[in-house]
């Protein structure tokens, strides 16, 4: 008898973790994993390909550097490396109903960071082995984060009497291998870039972000939804508010062009406090004066960056496709806080197109959950997952049904977002009651 169809399985959620040493990719690595496993994701670690053999043999013999055997060696990590990965996948698609994400500090294309360009070309097209093309290698991975080393900023430590005593690398070693690995994997059509900052947390966090937001998620499981809402209960919202578990946030961004493909986000840390006081006035504007002015929102706004710690930096870009109709990839870099004034004060265009959040984020039982409000709009949002039925007793969810694309005042934008592309990858679109549609429409 036929065995009954398995159900269709997903395929796992590829991110790949780079740097030169001592750029923190293990404790990402960890992080990432604590993380998603606590939002509700089947989280697989791949481990690194070249120690099962350099670890557990004579190691790597000088006499083969620059000769034929590097080669072979390089093309038996680069199999090694595929039939874990494939391994891995497999492992995934037994789990009945998580989605899967695996995590890797090493690739397939990590092999090329080790030779040159001329070996690399040999390790693809090996007579005996099946070919392969970069671009082929590139697309088994969804996210690429590349990790800045810190010797790049004078911080390094390695040898005896350091920290990192088993480190071996020599500062202009880490440098050069950073560079290399940047060079690698320059062309991977989601490559992240995160620099060396001064607070380890803080480079930490924006790994951590990245991540997420590839995930399609902002910190959430599975898909989601918007809907408008209400404060029910003050005191029990003001008691979440007190809880050292919540965590809250001002989100900025200003376009730099009128087409809307270039901008620069700014994203800081706030209390709880700042945060309710914040939302007390705000409420406060739009139920007694009907509107909340331009002036009064960069009041708050001005108050809120006063208090807070813990500023990112982010440059945006769309990059387009060789094709007209496409519609492009949303390309990422942390920059600097002198580059991100710099690019505000240099903008083009008439107008200034730019928004600004506060976020609240918080826990309910096993449920994760985001609350945020526009400095100058009117709407409360709570973005919840798709799969939660109820929501948090303090709160009371409004406007009858989830918000869609024709509730914004960018409804014409957005439909014309909606027309036919070629691109088969997570297209460029704006989101109804998103940073760049407040931005672009009114805040």
């Amino acid at each position: 008898m036929a065995s009954e169809a398995e159900p269709p399985q997903q395929r796992p959620f590829m991110v790949v973790l780079t740097g030169g040493p001592s750029s923190g990719k293990s404790s990402a690595l960890a992080l990432l994993r604590d993380r998603l496993t606590a939002r509700g994701f089947q989280v697989l670690t791949v481990p690194e390909n070249a120690t099962h053999f350099l670890a557990n043999s004579d190691g790597f013999q000088p006499e083969w550097a620059g000769t034929d055997s590097q080669v072979r060696m390089q093309r038996i990590f680069l199999d090694f490396q595929i039939s874990q990965e494939e391994a891995f996948k497999a492992f995934a698609a037994l789990h009945p109903s998580k989605k899967a994400v695996i995590l890797l500090d090493c690739c397939t294309i990590n092999s090329k960071v080790y030779v040159s360009d001329e070996q690399w070309a040999k390790v693809l097209k090996l007579p005996g082995h099946v070919p392969y093309t970069e671009e082929v290698l590139f697309g088994r991975y969804d996210l690429v984060v590349h990790m800045v080393t810190c010797a790049l900023e004078g911080h390094y430590e390695w040898g005896p009497g350091s920290n990192n005593p088993g480190r071996y690398h020599t500062p202009e070693q880490a440098k050069e291998q950073d560079i290399r690995c940047l060079e690698v994997f320059r062309n991977h059509p989601q490559l992240r870039v995160v620099p060396h900052c001064a607070e380890f947390k803080d480079k930490i966090e924006k790994v951590a972000e990245f991540v997420n937001d590839a995930l399609q998620i902002e910190g959430l499981t599975g898909s989601r939804r918007r809907r408008t809402c209400r404060i029910e209960d003050s005191k029990a919202f003001q008691d979440l508010l007190n809880m050292d578990s919540m965590s809250a946030s001002l989100v900025s961004i200003t376009f730099l062009d009128d087409a809307v493909r270039h901008s620069v986000r700014r994203r800081a840390k706030i209390s709880n406090k700042v945060w309710g006081g914040i939302l007390q006035r705000w409420q406060t504007y739009w139920t007694e004066a009907g509107a909340c002015s331009p002036s009064d929102a960069a009041a708050m706004e001005s108050e809120c960056l006063q208090e807070a710690t813990n500023f990112l930096y982010e440059r945006r870009d769309v990059v387009a496709g060789p094709n007209p109709r496409q519609s492009g990839y949303l390309t990422r870099r942390v920059i600097q806080e002198q580059d991100y004034y710099l690019a505000v004060e240099s903008k083009t265009g008439n107008e200034t197109s730019s928004a600004s959040k506060l976020v609240l984020r918080f826990l309910d039982g096993s449920q994760y959950f985001e609350l945020f409000f526009f400095l100058g709009r009117k709407d409360l949002i709570l973005d919840l997952s798709t799969e939660v039925l109820e929501v948090p007793a303090y709160l009371k969810l409004t406007g009858g049904r989830d918000l869609k694309r024709e509730d914004s005042s960018s409804a014409t934008l957005l439909k014309a977002a909606d027309e036919p592309t070629e691109v088969k990858k997570r297209p460029r679109t704006l989101r109804a009651h998103s940073t760049e549609e407040a931005a672009l429409f009114g805040c």
